[in-house]
């Protein structure tokens, strides 16, 4: 009888112990990674959306959507040339507002807001 009964528990907590460790595993790393807003770069010169409001430990990926090349540049980052069909990606540690332009098209700017 005590084999059985340790036998039943063990298999009991064998299959509820993955279950609650997968849950718990990626609810950490959801909250770990945060949310990734994207930037489209598109013909016109523009970042779309041109204003995004994220919050803290979140990342912006910027993509390419273009058929030049094109920048994402402040004073707080620079990703060099991103070309047609590539990206730029950035997480935002800290609150505040971060204004942005490409560095070869000086009309096209952008904006972070960061709660």
């Amino acid at each position: 009888m005590k084999r059985f009964t340790i036998a039943a528990v063990t298999l009991a907590a064998l299959t509820l112990v993955p279950a609650v460790a997968a849950g718990t595993t990626t609810r950490v790393d959801a909250l770990a990674a945060g949310s990734v807003t994207r930037v489209k770069m598109v013909d016109g010169l523009a970042f779309r959306p041109r204003t995004i409001h994220i919050a803290r430990g979140d990342v912006v990926k910027w993509v390419n959507k273009d058929n030049i090349t094109h920048t994402t540049t402040s004073s707080s980052w620079d990703s060099d040339n991103v070309a047609p069909g590539d990206r730029f990606k950035r997480r935002f540690r800290r609150a505040g507002t971060f204004n942005y332009h490409c560095s070869i098209h000086s009309s096209m700017t952008g904006t972070v807001v960061v709660g």
